[in-house]
Order: C-alpha cells, then structure tokens, then sequence
C-alpha cells in the first residue's frame, strides 16, 4: 500500500504570496500618481505611462516569458522576478528624472511577469495531485489581493512616508519573499523543458486550449478593469467624494474579487469543469450591469451590484488558473500557458479604460456602456462554452484507458 502524496502547503503559500507582492506594483501607483506628477512635472499622459507600460509590456512579452520560464526552471524564474522588483523598487526611489522612473516601472513589470508565470509551475510541483485544482485556484487571488493591499497601504502611508516610503515598504517585501524563496523553495522544482524556445511556444499555442483561456480572460478584464479604472472617477467627479474615500471604496471592490476566487476554487474542488464555472461567472457579471449603470437606483444598491460584480467575477480567473494545467502540452510547459494567460488579462486591462471611455464620451452618459459591457459577457459566455469542451476532451484523453 502507498501513502497518497501530501501538498507542501508552505511552498505553495510562499508561490502565491509572492505573487501578491509581485501584483502591489500594480496598485500602488494610482493612489501615488498625482504625488509623482507634481514631484516631476509629469504631463497626465506621461502619467498614463507610468501605470499602464506593465499591461504593454505583458502584452508584448507574456508568452514570452512563460516560455523562458518552461526553459530555466520556475524556482529561478521567482527568485529572480522576486530580486527584480526589490532592486528596481529601490532604484525609483533614488532616480530624479521621468524617464529612469519610467525605466524603473519597466523593470518592475518584467518582476511581475517572472513571478506571474513561475508560481504555477511551483504551485504544481509542491501539490499532491487531488490538490492542484484547489492550489491553482487559490493562486487567482494575487492580483486582487496585491493591488487590494497596496491601495489601502497607500492610503495609510502615504501622508506620512511620501511615494518613497511606499515603495520601500513593498520592495523590503520582496527582499524578505527572495530570501524566504532561497531557503524553503526545492531545487527540484526547475523542471526545464526539453527543446528551443521556439518550439516548446509553437507547441503551445498550435492547441486551442490556450487561446480560449487567454481570450476568456481579456473578455473579463474588459469589464472587470473598466468598473475599476472609472470608479474613482465617477466618485469623486459626480458625487463629490474626498478622493481618500473614494480610495477606499475601489479598494473594497478590488477585495471583493477575492471571495469569488475562493468560490471558484470551491466549485472546483466540487469538480465543476472550469468553463462552466467561467460561464456562471460571465453570466452574473452581464446581469449586475444593468443596475451597476443604471441612474434610476440608489447609490448604495449600485454600489452594492459593483461589489457583486467584482465578487462573482471572481471566479472566473480561479477557473481559468485552476485549469490551465490541463492545457498545456505537458507537465514542463505550464508556464508558456500561464504567460499566454496573462497576456490575454493584460489586453484586456489595456484596451478597456479607454474603450468604456470612448463610449460614455460618444454617449454622452454612463448608461451608455451597458451595450460594451454586456456584449463582453457574451463573449466570456461563448469562449467558456469552446473551454468546456476542450477541457472535457482534455479530461478525458487523460484517463487510463
């Protein structure tokens, strides 16, 4: 008789806090952004720049990196993501020109990328079979929880220690997480894959299961991104609301994603296919619009349908991370997969600000965007449909025969 495998849960958590860390350089600029015009003189579209190169760099490069990732093994591929965002978090708060802050923010985003993609791999390798789907799914709260972390850090920090000091705080972070990762982290979870870099990419994206995951994802991210970007704005444009309040409330509808994550996780310990959970997911997040943009409700109850949106969208990048190990083709290439997801997340988080934007201001009003937002819960709904069945094949083609 053989003794079932166990999850080494510190790895795993030590993967996923990582990546936490890795996501608070995402969201600790908004709230510092006007700190860091007016220190340097910054035009609002240079300001632009220094919050959106991390979604142009994933764009271009997500791929990219999961495929170096699958190549050098992901305990290094962490670690140095890890050591990346430290130095050049550190560096920022030295440097007294736009472009070397800029080029700081450049070296943070390939920090970002290294953890976004290697912890998965990680994650798979410290999981006992019967656990991956519940480890994965437990990895999709990074980016909320992170950016969620760095808003509410900002807002409290700020006042007192400047942009620097919240810089300092989330590049100690990482330090911290390197050092941690460089004693607790196996060597053998460097698992490289065989052949040139070329083809493990070409391997990958010849199936459809990655396009659907990342097309999925950029579908959500549309939405998800655009309630989020434009919330403070709306706040404090149309109701009057102090900006340090208006902070707090995107913060919480950041945090709400996290209990949709923490479902989605459930539902696939429940063994619900991950499509059909990406569909419930697309499904709910279509219907909440309607009253999330709606003038004719009160401001509580379209508060209230923004934090279900956020929360029930939630699942769907439990189910999409969840799953994506099942789309790869092979255990060694997991991370090319995951990179292409990301690049999928970040379109979407690229293109959807000023897509929303584009049509409010053609419209006239913000009940104009309910057509955009639910055609894209359309589009999530369809290419969860494709994923359902691609992971049932997927399933099935996995079973002894």
């Amino acid at each position: 008789m053989t003794s079932e495998l166990k999850t080494r849960w510190p790895v795993a958590v030590l993967a996923i806090s990582a990546g936490v860390a890795a996501a608070a350089a995402i969201g600790k600029v908004p709230p510092a952004l006007e700190l860091l015009r007016r220190e340097y003189s910054l035009s609002l579209v240079y300001g632009g720049w220094i919050i959106s190169i991390f979604s142009a760099l994933a764009l271009a490069t997500g791929a990219g990196f999961g495929t170096l990732a699958d190549r050098i093994g992901p305990r290094r591929m962490l670690l140095a993501g890890l050591w990346v965002l430290a130095g050049a978090g550190l560096t920022a708060v030295l440097v007294s020109a736009p472009l070397a802050l800029l080029l700081t923010r450049v070296l943070e985003g390939a920090g970002f990328l290294a953890v976004a993609v290697a912890a998965p791999g990680i994650i798979i390798t410290a999981s006992a079979p019967q656990d991956r789907s519940w480890s994965l799914g437990l990895w999709s709260v990074y980016v909320p929880a992170g950016v969620s972390l760095a808003m509410v850090t900002a807002t409290l920090v700020l006042d007192g220690l400047g942009w620097r000091g919240l810089w300092i705080i989330f590049a100690l972070v990482s330090v911290v997480l390197a050092l941690i990762g460089q004693w607790l982290l196996p060597r053998n979870t460097q698992s490289f894959s065989p052949g040139p870099l070329r083809g493990n990419l070409v391997a990958t994206l010849s199936r459809p299961g990655p396009w659907l995951l990342a097309g999925s994802f950029t579908a959500y991210t549309l939405m998800w991104i655009s309630i989020i970007a434009w919330l403070p704005t709306f706040l404090i444009g149309q109701r009057g609301m102090a900006v340090a309040s208006a902070s707090l409330l995107t913060a919480a509808l950041v945090a709400a994603n996290i209990p949709g994550n923490l479902l989605g996780t459930w539902l696939l310990r429940r063994r619900w296919h991950g499509g059909t959970i990406a569909a419930l997911a697309a499904l709910i997040m279509g219907l909440s619009v309607f009253v999330v943009l709606d003038d004719h409700f009160s401001d509580i109850l379209r508060y209230g349908s923004c934090l279900l949106f956020s929360c029930t969208g939630g699942m769907l990048p439990a189910a999409i991370l969840g799953t994506s190990r099942l789309h790869a083709p092979d255990s060694q290439r997991i991370g090319t997969v995951n990179g292409m997801v990301i690049q999928g997340s970040h379109l979407g988080q690229f293109a959807g600000p000023p897509l929303i934007a584009m049509v409010v201001s053609v419209q006239g009003n913000w009940e104009s965007a309910q057509g955009y937002m639910v055609g894209c819960a359309l589009a999530t709904l369809a290419l969860s449909w494709g994923l359902r069945r691609v992971e049932r094949r997927s399933l099935l083609s996995r079973q002894p025969k």
